[in-house]
């Protein structure tokens, strides 16, 4: 993401949410890609607080359920990580969701609600794997967006 057009209005803490998705999936060593899991796991490490209470489990337990469903693949020293259609399609949800809220940027709940909105093969298994309600959590964080 870094130096695209699709960065430019992404608040700090969005861009190192992002960031650390590309670190996550360095680190997990995943089939050199950002998926949305990846990108879930960028929030969870930047910013566990607000990730808890949208989801209403504990970082580590989904930390836990999506490293579960990731077979590590050879590692990637790669510069960047291309990011995956469904992680691109995040980003664009909370792009949108920040447009529609009139915000001119896109900040940390945008971005989890973006991530929220897709559904991946890793991501679904590990939010249910977690326990996490998806509806329920889309539903907070809209809430925490609408409030301000």
């Amino acid at each position: 993401m870094t130096g695209s057009k699709m960065s430019q209005n992404y608040t700090d803490g969005a861009r190192r949410a992002v960031v650390m998705a590309q670190e996550e999936s360095r680190v997990m060593m995943h089939d050199s890609y950002i998926g949305p899991e990846h990108l879930l796991l960028g929030l969870l490490h930047a910013f566990p607080d607000t990730v808890q209470t949208a989801l209403g489990v504990w970082p580590d337990e989904m930390r836990d359920a999506i490293v579960s469903f990731a077979s590590p693949g050879p590692e990637d020293t790669s510069e960047e990580l291309p990011f995956t259609r469904k992680s691109l399609e995040a980003l664009k949800a909370a792009q949108r969701t920040a447009r529609e809220l009139h915000s001119d940027h896109v900040g940390i709940k945008h971005l989890l609600f973006g991530v929220l909105s897709v559904h991946s093969d890793r991501l679904d298994r590990a939010l249910v794997a977690a326990g996490v309600d998806r509806d329920s959590a889309q539903t907070r964080v809209m809430a925490a967006l609408t409030q301000g």
